[in-house]
């Protein structure tokens, strides 16, 4: 695991070392360790990280430098479906989509 990583991530996520220790049920000095790379972690715990941080657990392991995007299953069978319309039909879903968007971003102040 590239040990950066995981302090990374907790820093973006703006959370202590303590609160993801209490998340994965370990002492902070054990989530420090895994942090340091002087800890090994098990599989469960890798597991529990890369659902904490939404990411994948070989993102977490170093194996990719950029994280790649997870989607959900009702995200993927959007994709699906979305693929297999015509370019009219996908012009259709981007005007919508920018629509809603607008919309939301205006109501949460995001634009």
């Amino acid at each position: 695991m590239r040990k950066t990583r995981l302090c990374e991530l907790r820093k973006e996520k703006n959370v202590t070392q303590g609160e993801i220790a209490k998340y994965l049920n370990v002492t902070r000095s054990a989530y420090s360790g895994y942090e340091l790379g002087t800890r090994q972690m098990n599989y469960e715990i890798l597991f529990l990280l890369a659902d904490y941080f939404s990411v994948s657990a070989d993102y977490l392991l170093g194996r990719y430098e950029t994280n790649p995007i997870l989607v959900t299953k009702d995200e993927g069978r959007l994709i699906e479906r979305y693929r297999l319309l015509d370019e009219r039909g996908k012009a259709a879903v981007r005007a919508a989509l920018d629509f809603e968007y607008a919309q939301s971003a205006g109501e949460s102040g995001l634009v």
